[in-house]
């Protein structure tokens, strides 16, 4: 009998760890205790079998170091990988499992590619390069072959020294070619901070990217094919919200290119040649939600439905099969302050408040 009782709690306990989910959100939070070093705390929120089960402090990371930045969560887009690597938006890297730094170094993230984390560097002391970390055997390292491309396209940057900007193009070993002697004007009238300017390559030959006006209000997509020399405008932006003016250039889950201006979002089909604004914007294949917020806030969409209004970022907004969270907000005037996060419970249809403060960043969720 004895035996029996054994082999039944053995096989209950390993249905109940094989049936068990847990997914786990990362979130970033700014350590106020020392605000001159930019601290921050990295937090893993849990939820087991789709119910929240307290959160716990991963690591704490200094965003500034000797007055230099160092390890920065709290600007740009983080990466997660393989439910384990935090890549920056700086491009540090940071072992989740292991709670440390692996790399401190910045550099733009290229993509992910099995055990290598590729980046690019072009910096004016430092030159143009590209260079690599090794997760297996945790090296970073300088890719020296001068003709190496991770991905397509070819060597194009902005010339911004001086309005309107020049469009440069550098073939490997030949001098370099201005494109366009106008290529926009970056919005050089605007108080704010200029943003970057993207380029997105469609082909090796093809790529398109934003001609900004003298202001921060308007601008074109301009499609150049370098083999023909030749552009053309393919549609237009414009916006007069008052938030500061950053350019987007994404792929996208339900159009083939994503451009974020401001708060309107617009779908690229570069083939095609259109260009199209949208009042939604697909987050995976079951959640949507709304572009430009109205007074009452954003929708937020599950397969088609509406399950809910609130004030929030776009960028905090992150889905996964079981779950989506938004950092919830409360405006007052032109100025917005976070309310908590809200998290939506695919199982049992609801939103439930999570305590939390001030969040420096969304990141995303993992598998535990």
């Amino acid at each position: 009998m004895k035996i029996l009782l054994h082999i039944i709690l053995f096989v209950s306990v390993a249905s109940f760890a094989q049936n068990t989910t847990t997914e786990s959100l990362i979130v970033i939070h700014y350590d106020q205790s020392k605000k001159v070093e930019l601290g921050q705390f990295i937090y893993r929120y849990n939820f087991v079998n789709n119910v929240y089960a307290g959160r716990e402090q991963i690591m704490s990371i200094e965003g500034r170091k000797l007055g230099k930045d160092y390890v920065r969560c709290d600007v740009g887009n983080n990466t997660l990988y393989k439910d384990r690597y935090l890549i920056s938006g700086i491009g540090n890297i940071i072992d989740l499992q292991e709670k440390k730094v692996l790399h401190d170094g910045s550099a733009k993230l290229v993509r992910c590619s099995n055990d290598s984390i590729i980046f690019y560097t072009n910096d004016i002391f430092k030159g143009k390069y590209y260079s690599f970390y090794d997760l297996k055997n945790n090296v970073y390292s300088e890719i020296k072959n001068l003709t190496f491309r991770p991905i397509i396209g070819q060597d194009v940057e902005f010339d911004r020294t001086k309005s309107p900007y020049k469009l440069l193009y550098y073939p490997q070993n030949k001098p370099k070619v201005v494109l366009l002697d106008d290529a926009g004007h970056g919005g050089v009238s605007s108080k704010d901070k200029k943003a970057d300017i993207p380029i997105y390559w469609v082909d090796n030959n093809t790529f398109i990217f934003p001609n900004i006006k003298i202001t921060d209000l308007e601008g074109s997509i301009v499609k150049y094919n370098i083999a023909t020399k030749t552009s053309k405008v393919i549609g237009t932006f414009n916006s007069t919200a008052n938030v500061p003016a950053t350019y987007q250039l994404v792929n996208s889950v339900d159009c083939y290119i994503e451009f974020y201006f401001k708060n309107k979002l617009y779908c690229i089909n570069p083939a095609k040649e259109t260009m199209l604004t949208s009042n939604f914007k697909e987050v995976d294949k079951n959640f949507s939600v709304e572009v430009e917020p109205k007074p009452k806030g954003r929708a937020v969409y599950y397969k088609g439905k509406e399950i809910g209004r609130y004030h929030f970022d776009l960028k905090n907004f992150k889905a996964t099969e079981n779950h989506a969270v938004l950092v919830k907000e409360i405006i007052m005037g032109d100025e917005s302050y976070q309310q908590g996060m809200s998290v939506y419970n695919v199982t049992n249809s609801k939103w439930e408040s999570v305590d939390g403060e001030e969040v420096a960043s969304l990141v995303g969720w993992i598998k535990k």
